[in-house]
């Protein structure tokens, strides 16, 4: 029926684009997860935490790439905005070389670089010192020969396309660490003194001298190493974050750091060291228990957060077919919409044939296997270790190599941590039917 096939390509056109992308909690797309158990809910708990701490404070969030944190730290802002603070947001995909190694130097100058363009580009804010780009780049070009950056004359023009070539330019990163190497203390005597000159001049201006300024450092869980330099890579985000963790902290300032889900089983360590609570974890859908049953509560969760976007949804798919996908996604938001979005084209092409045309198990079947193929393992070796996380839902960390290897199973989502109850591990669902002998 044609109502079908309109009912299939809402569907899909409600989880790309924007409606797949961060949403404002006023957004008509958003949907309440945890706001009804707020000592559950993350974005509360840090809320509270800014509040609570007194000078300045660095807090850690984390969970899978997709799974809803920008989207959590945009509702976080208007929270924080409701208790008085300025909230500055930053998305540093547009600042960091996600796949490369990183070092506290290029780190800072791109955390530096977005909070900037963000202050350039605020309406009500002009700080009569926004000079450390300005100043950094003085310094970079008399003391330490940096290559053919240019200077455009403005600050803001400065730091964005420095936070450009940082972002884009693997050889230009590498560079900066090592020509700033032998310059860290000085830059960052000069972040410091940039960042507290900034809530000095936002207190004055607005006549507010105890506001509490925010920085939410979005998009860090994705940075990510691949290939023979994975280990050095997953090594330089584990020294940033553990080892530099004093310089995380600037002076009068409350920082929200996103950090890579593969940084959960250095936990009690991470939070010792930036001197913070428990590290906040946004999770997933709660679609499983810890032994695999179906969790009724979590599938309702699923129909209603797909009906607040396509209210027609079942006339694509049943709810068992819903409870399915939602199950076989092991409630990771982005896996549930590219499983929906498959399911959707398959159904308009049927209908072109046949405007009748319905879903059965076999359309399922191929879209759950076109993901299950991505995140197939790829040796006997992976297969077996996979096989003992299952059954256990424990890493079972054996020698060093074993820590990197674990941090690329949770960074492709092959392995999935939970939170509900004392913590715990999985294999992705889609992956435990390759677990027997016979399935592999």
């Amino acid at each position: 029926m044609a109502d079908t096939a309109e009912a299939a390509r809402q569907l899909h056109r409600v989880l790309t684009g924007e409606g797949a992308g961060p949403l404002e909690p006023d957004h008509p797309f958003y949907y309440p997860l945890l706001e009804s158990s707020p000592e559950k809910d993350p974005v509360e708990r840090l809320a509270l935490a800014i509040d609570l701490a007194v000078d300045q404070s660095v807090h850690l969030l984390t969970g899978f790439r997709g799974n809803g944190k920008s989207t959590q730290l945009r509702r976080l802002r208007a929270r924080l905005q409701q208790d008085g603070c300025r909230v500055f947001l930053v998305d540093m995909q547009d600042f960091v070389h996600m796949t490369t190694p990183i070092d506290l130097t290029d780190f800072t100058l791109s955390l530096v670089a977005a909070l900037t363009k963000e202050v350039e580009s605020s309406q009500d804010l002009r700080p009569t010192d926004p000079g450390f780009v300005a100043r950094l780049w003085d310094t970079l070009q008399r003391e330490v020969e940096v290559g053919d950056l240019k200077l455009k004359g403005e600050v803001g023009g400065i730091g964005a396309e420095l936070g450009l070539r940082l972002a884009t330019d693997a050889s230009f990163k590498k560079l900066i660490q090592k020509r700033l190497k032998a310059h860290k203390a000085r830059l960052m005597e000069e972040a410091r003194r940039f960042v507290e000159n900034l809530v000095e001049e936002i207190r004055r201006t607005q006549g507010t001298p105890d506001r509490k300024v925010v920085l939410l450092v979005d998009s860090l869980e994705q940075l990510r190493g691949s290939g023979g330099d994975a280990p050095e890579f997953y090594e330089s985000v584990i020294d940033l974050f553990s080892g530099e963790a004093a310089n995380l902290r600037y002076p009068k300032l409350h920082i929200v750091y996103t950090v890579p889900p593969y940084l959960l089983p250095l936990g009690k360590n991470l939070s010792r060291s930036h001197d913070a609570g428990e590290i906040a974890v946004w999770p997933n859908l709660h679609v499983r228990t810890r032994h695999g049953a179906a969790d009724p509560t979590g599938l309702k969760a699923a129909e209603d957060l797909i009906a607040t976007r396509s209210p027609r949804w079942e006339r694509v798919l049943s709810r068992p077919q819903l409870h399915r996908l939602a199950t076989a996604s092991g409630g990771d938001l982005r896996d549930l919409f590219r499983l929906l979005r498959e399911v959707a084209t398959t159904l308009l092409i049927r209908t072109r044939r046949d405007p009748a045309a319905t879903l059965d198990d076999a359309a399922l079947d191929y879209v759950e296997r076109a993901l299950q193929n991505e995140l197939r393992p790829a040796s006997e070796q992976e297969l077996a270790w996979l096989r003992i996380i299952h059954e256990t839902k424990e890493t079972r960390l054996g020698k060093p190599r074993d820590m990197h290897e674990l941090m690329r199973f949770l960074d492709g989502n092959v392995v999935m941590s939970y939170a509900n109850g004392s913590p715990w591990y999985d294999v992705h669902p889609l992956l435990v039917g390759l677990l027997s002998d016979q399935g592999a």
